[in-house]
C-alpha cells in the first residue's frame, strides 16, 4: 500500500483476525453477492484489516498492486490524475475494488486515495484466485465487476453518461447508499399529482434516532455510521415495498409511505418496536441498542410545507420522551 499512515492510525491487522463489521462488509460485497457464508469463509485465513488515512493512496498507475479490496468503513475516490482533482468514482462501504489485481500485478490505470479515513479488509489476489477454482460464484462476480470497471472506463468519453453518474451522486447518500433529500424534494411532486389522479392517500414520516450525537460522541463517527447502514438496511428489509426512503440529515430518514395516517403510524411503530428490541453491532463483539422517534403527517401542498408539518410532529414525539410515534400536533 502506498502512501504514509500516521502512527495514531490502528495498525494493519492479522490474516483472519477480523471483526463482526468487517465480516458485514464482506457479506455486502458485489465480490461476494449470492455466496453462502461457508464460501465467504474460505477467504477469511488470509484476509486481513488494514487502514488508510485521509488523502493517502492507496492504488496508482504503475504501482503494482497485489490485493483486493473491500471497504468496510470511511470513504474512497478514484481519480484520473496524480493531483486528485478529476474524480470518476466513489467507493462506499461495502464496495470492492483493486479487483484488476486477480489478473495481474500491474498497476490500474486511476489513483484511488481516502476521502475519509478508511478501514479496508484486504485479500491476497493470488490466494483468493485458488478459492475461485472451487468457488465459481466469486469468479463470476469478480468479472463483472472487472467488466463494469472496463464499461465506466469506456464511458468516461460519453458525456450523456458522466452527466447520469454525476447525477446518480448528486441524488444519493453515501453512508447508507439511500436516497437523499434533495431527490425526495424532487420526487415529491410527481408522487404527489399520482395519489391525487388516483384517489390515493400519502403521508410523509421523518423517523430519527434518539440522543444520536451522544452515540457519536461516545463511540465515533465510524460507528455511528455503521448504525446508520445497518438501520438503513433493517428499514428496507422490514418495509421492502416502500421504494422512497431517503436519508434527510445526519441521523433522520423520511419515507413518502402511499397509505393512510393511520397505516403510516402503525408502520412506523412496528419499525419502532423492531429497532428498540435490537443489537446492532459494533467492532468486534460490541453492540448498542438505539430507540427511534417519528413524526407522521399527510401529504399535503409542497414539499417543504409537509417537511416541516413532519418536523413539528418528531419534535413532538421528543417532547413527550422520545422512542414513540406522533401524528402532527392538534
Amino acid at each position: 500500500m502506498t502512501g504514509h499512515i500516521p502512527s495514531h492510525l490502528p495498525p494493519d491487522g492479522s490474516p483472519g483476525d477480523l471483526t463482526a463489521e468487517d465480516l458485514d462488509a464482506l457479506a455486502r460485497s458485489p465480490l461476494f453477492a449470492g455466496c453462502t457464508p461457508d464460501q465467504r469463509d474460505r477467504v477469511r485465513e488470509f484476509a486481513f484489516a488494514t487502514h488508510l488515512a485521509h488523502g493517502a493512496i492507496l492504488l496508482q498507475p504503475g504501482e503494482p498492486n497485489h490485493h483486493v479490496y473491500v471497504l468496510v468503513e470511511g470513504q474512497l475516490a478514484a481519480f484520473l490524475d496524480a493531483d486528485l482533482q478529476k474524480r470518476v468514482a466513489r467507493f462506499v462501504p461495502g464496495d470492492g475494488l483493486g479487483e484488476h489485481a486477480l489478473v495481474g500485478p500491474e498497476g490500474g490505470t486511476v489513483y484511488v486515495a481516502a476521502q475519509w479515513p478508511a478501514r479496508l479488509v484486504a485479500l491476497e489476489a493470488t490466494r483468493l484466485r485458488a478459492v475461485m477454482e472451487t468457488v465459481p460464484r466469486i469468479a463470476l462476480n469478480a468479472l463483472d465487476m472487472l467488466s463494469a470497471r472496463l464499461r465506466a472506463a469506456n464511458l468516461r468519453h460519453d458525456p450523456r453518461e458522466a452527466s447520469a453518474g454525476i447525477d446518480f451522486m448528486a441524488s444519493h447518500d453515501a453512508v447508507t447508499g439511500l436516497y437523499n433529500r434533495r431527490w425526495m424534494a424532487t420526487a415529491y411532486p410527481a408522487e404527489m399529482a399520482r395519489a391525487e389522479r388516483d384517489g390515493e392517500p400519502l403521508c410523509l414520516a421523518l423517523i430519527d434516532i434518539d440522543r444520536f450525537d451522544r452515540l457519536n460522541q461516545a463511540l465515533g463517527r465510524a460507528a455511528g455510521d455503521a448504525i446508520l447502514r445497518q438501520l438503513a438496511d433493517l428499514t428496507r428489509n422490514l418495509l421492502p415495498s416502500l421504494d422512497m426512503l431517503a436519508r434527510v440529515a445526519g441521523d433522520r430518514f423520511a419515507v413518502l409511505v402511499p397509505a393512510s395516517l393511520a397505516e403510516t403510524l402503525a408502520m412506523c411503530e412496528r419499525l419502532r418496536l423492531h429497532v428498540g428490541g435490537r443489537q446492532f453491532a459494533l467492532r468486534g463483539s460490541l453492540g448498542t441498542q438505539i430507540t427511534l422517534s417519528a413524526g407522521v403527517v399527510r401529504a399535503q401542498g409542497d414539499f417543504e410545507a409537509t417537511f416541516s408539518r413532519a418536523q413539528a410532529a418528531l419534535e413532538r414525539a421528543k417532547e413527550r420522551g422520545r422512542n414513540t410515534v406522533e401524528p402532527p400536533p392538534g
